[in-house]
């Protein structure tokens, strides 16, 4: 049996055939990236994403036809929140809004004045990252495109339509909507009335992990995989990540430094009274809810301090990053990071806060700065893991994974200011195990998601990380610096 299952990341498209035991076949990815026009205006060609994905399924039907193999279901996890309005045939009639994308502040200024029940019905205040305050916007600056739209699509809603010509959303994305009442499972009528958005242009709703379709002949002319294909919505790529990280039992917690960063634990419940921070969402998992905060900006600042600040190193690049960032004392000699390269997330929404280096003096190394790069995200992100615990209890351990992941420096330096054991399956692809694994379950392959999981799990190579308590405290006084000094920011902005 083969299990394709793809991944749609906001720069790549990963397409990875898998068998009944998780061992992966083949794969192929597609690269592509934002048109970022401005710091507030971010957009991308729809089609493009079409194009990739008709191409990584081509090649996997190729590479089935050579080697005796046969793709018998599809998953699919993608993105959640970026916004495309369709005709009736799916086609794009603008360019997606990306979730990145604020031109919606002025919006989600506007609806602040309904946060009372945006978060009692919908799981968390209004933000410019979710779709609801996207197709808000939409309609009242481009009231022509937003009339003529049918639908009112994310990016999976797209890539499933062209798949199965069904036009479905899973709750997993539909609770990123501020749309949807969160204990009813439901379009909501006031929440609707509210951000001014027709439920005839929002897709059907179904559960997390359910079968969305069969694949078409239009698909099948496109990719050369067969007609009569299952298709299943894994879910939103965060939510999928959790449970390949194996986060699907009360109390779970995992942190996925990617891109953005992302705190998520697990409940069965809902509190009786939402508060709006952290977010609340739909699971992967049926039945679940995800508890969730995150920073937007996480190995995207990496990324942008290596290009800066490393030109001229020849060979691997990352090692010697790593080796100054340890050659740096903890608390960076002083330097020190507000990591808001793109605006606050929670526990503070915030689109306008910027990043910004301080206590800089003419005897602060690169090393330095990098090690308070890294150490800024890490208090961010444990200000965040403060609020997640406050809603599922703490966690004794935490796994991690996502990119920056991969640098032990960062991944100690975790360790140190959150004063917990971190747990890292070193070669594991958390999005697209998860995947996999609600799939495997969904079709009754698996009898359950602890079974699955420990068949995906068996090649997992597993390190982890203690906290050198000395460090914790220091990292402690520290981050009660950091955060005094953002209050003190806004005071004056």
């Amino acid at each position: 049996m083969g299990i394709l299952v793809f991944d749609v990341g906001t720069s790549s498209m990963r397409g990875v055939l898998m068998n009944e035991q998780a061992d992966i076949l083949c794969q192929f990815q597609g690269k592509y990236h934002p048109d970022f026009h401005s710091s507030i205006y971010v957009t991308q060609n729809p089609e493009i994403w079409r194009s990739v994905l008709y191409d990584i399924a081509k090649n996997i039907q190729i590479w089935c036809e050579e080697h005796g193999h046969k793709v018998e279901m599809i998953s699919l996890t993608a993105q959640r929140t970026s916004m495309i309005p369709v005709d009736r045939d799916g086609n794009a009639l603008c360019d997606a809004v990306m979730w990145q994308d604020k031109r919606n502040i002025k919006t989600c200024m506007r609806l602040a004045g309904y946060n009372g029940d945006i978060i009692r019905r919908s799981g968390t205040m209004v933000n410019p990252v979710f779709a609801g305050s996207k197709m808000a916007w939409l309609h009242e600056n481009e009231p022509e495109i937003y009339d003529r739209s049918y639908k009112l699509f994310v990016v999976a809603d797209y890539l499933f339509y062209h798949m199965t010509g069904q036009m479905k959303t899973d709750r997993t994305y539909a609770s990123r909507f501020h749309l949807m009442n969160l204990r009813t499972g439901q379009w909501d009528e006031q929440l609707l009335d509210i951000f001014d958005v027709e439920e005839s242009k929002l897709c059907e709703l179904i559960a997390p992990g359910e079968l969305h379709g069969y694949t078409n002949e239009a698909f099948s002319k496109a990719s050369g995989i067969p007609t009569g294909v299952p298709v299943y919505s894994a879910g939103g790529d965060q939510q999928c990540s959790a449970l390949g990280m194996g986060i699907y039992k009360e109390g779970d917690l995992e942190v996925t430094s990617g891109t953005g960063a992302f705190i998520i634990g697990i409940t069965e419940k809902l509190p009786p009274v939402i508060l709006g921070n952290p977010i609340i969402n739909y699971s992967a998992v049926k039945g679940k809810y995800i508890v969730e905060a995150s920073i937007l900006t996480c190995s995207a600042a990496f990324d942008w301090f290596r290009r800066n600040f490393y030109k001229e190193v020849q060979g691997d690049i990352y090692k010697k990053i790593d080796e100054e960032i340890n050659e740096s004392p903890p608390g960076a000699n002083g330097c020190m990071l507000l990591p808001f390269f793109q605006g606050r997330a929670t526990p503070q929404w915030n689109p306008q806060a910027t990043a910004s280096f301080t206590n800089v003096t003419l005897s602060t190394t690169r090393g330095d700065m990098a090690r308070a790069l890294l150490e800024g995200i890490a208090y961010e992100i444990r200000n965040n893991l403060d609020i997640v615990e406050g809603q599922i209890g703490k966690a004794e351990k935490i796994q991690i994974g996502g990119g920056l992941s991969k640098s032990q420096a960062f991944n100690q330096i975790q360790a140190d200011v959150y004063g917990r054991e971190l747990v890292h399956y070193e070669k594991r692809e958390s999005g697209i195990i998860g995947a996999w694994v609600n799939t495997m379950v969904e079709s009754g392959k698996a009898s359950g998601y602890e079974e699955a999981l420990k068949l995906a799990g068996q090649k997992d190579a597993l390190k982890t990380y203690d906290p050198v308590m000395e460090n914790t405290k220091k990292y402690q006084d520290i981050r009660g610096k950091m955060n005094r000094l953002y209050q003190n920011c806004l005071l004056y902005t």
